[in-house]
């Protein structure tokens, strides 16, 4: 698949998600295959006034291409946080158009800029102008059942300069509940020329399928079906291309939480890997029988040796489903 002068290897994505998909996260899902990763948002503002701040950016893991996507109002500041990500090396920009978080919607951005169509085109026009890599922009279906005008946002960013489309099918009301609106993806395949990515609601093979098969969608992008199971994005990606798949050496969930935690540990202090580690433990668990009283426990452990025994104690031999 191609992304304005960009060329990846299949068209299943990681979605970004904050406090989620950070080195390590991204990293782990690698193993087992991905077209390219998105890193979670970063605000404009900060970017482009503490620089220095933003540790996250310097990822020695990008073995393929890795996406950071920005979020704000302003235009010129947008488009400098664009510059200064694009000058790390970054493979494309992102620009977040459909975050439904209060806090963000608040000030005028995420999905907030699905009501202001105006501001959103001209926030795209301006990062392209200093842009020489791909630029994208996610945004949903709508701000509302009501005003689901997703196909009309498209064809206003593709006409300032964006390379592709993320949708995630779902109105910033509904945020990440009930079912995907693939007819609003589908209208949006329709409406614009450069490749439409489909998001939400993937949460198992199939459902990957009967949104490309459904939508005509160039791509689809995994958000939430990948936490606790890191390789979701692979089996996809394997169904879709033969690539991807189970990794070698990580044949069992603790072999995939052993290796997850290592890399979380070379990143993070020891408090926050901890902490960290706790909450993706506590994913890896859901669906298993006793997993409640796990997660209780787990979240009283401090001791990352003990942490992990008690981890392979639980899962034991689980393999990968």
């Amino acid at each position: 698949m191609k992304i304005g002068n960009l060329e990846v290897a299949g068209n299943v994505f990681l979605a970004p998600m904050a406090g989620i998909t950070d080195p390590p996260f991204r990293r782990i899902v690698q193993w087992f295959g991905v077209s390219a990763v998105w890193a979670e948002m970063l605000s404009a503002d900060g970017v482009a006034r503490a620089w220095g701040a933003y540790s996250v950016m310097e990822s020695p893991s990008r073995t393929i291409p890795t996406v950071f996507q920005i979020a704000g109002t302003d235009p010129a500041v947008m488009a400098e946080a664009a510059k200064r990500i694009q000058d790390t090396g970054a493979a494309a920009i992102d620009v977040n158009m459909g975050c439904p978080v209060k806090k963000v919607v608040r000030r005028g951005a995420g999905a907030a800029l699905m009501r202001n169509v105006a501001l959103a085109g001209r926030i795209v026009g301006a990062i392209r102008k200093v842009l020489t890599i791909p630029l994208t922009v996610k945004i949903r279906s709508g701000w509302d059942e009501q005003n689901r005008n997703a196909a009309d946002m498209a064809r206003v960013i593709e006409s300032e300069g964006a390379d592709a489309l993320i949708v995630h099918s779902r109105s910033r009301s509904r945020a990440h509940s009930g079912p995907p609106s693939l007819d609003i993806l589908e209208e949006v395949k329709r409406s614009v020329h450069i490749p439409v990515i489909g998001n939400g609601g993937i949460l198992q093979v199939q459902d990957a399928v009967t949104m490309t098969s459904f939508t005509g969608c160039d791509g689809v992008m995994v958000g939430r079906g990948a936490i606790g199971k890191p390789w979701l994005p692979g089996w996809i990606l394997e169904r879709s291309t033969g690539c991807g798949g189970i990794s070698d050496h990580l044949m069992t969930i603790f072999d995939v939480i052993r290796e997850h935690f290592g890399y979380i540990l070379e990143w993070w202090d020891r408090g926050t890997a901890v902490h960290r580690m706790q909450k993706h433990l506590a994913w890896y668990s859901k669906g298993f029988s006793e997993g409640a009283e796990f997660r209780r426990t787990v979240f009283t452990m401090q001791d990352p040796d003990m942490l992990m025994q008690f981890a392979e104690t639980f899962f034991g031999k689980a393999a990968i489903s």
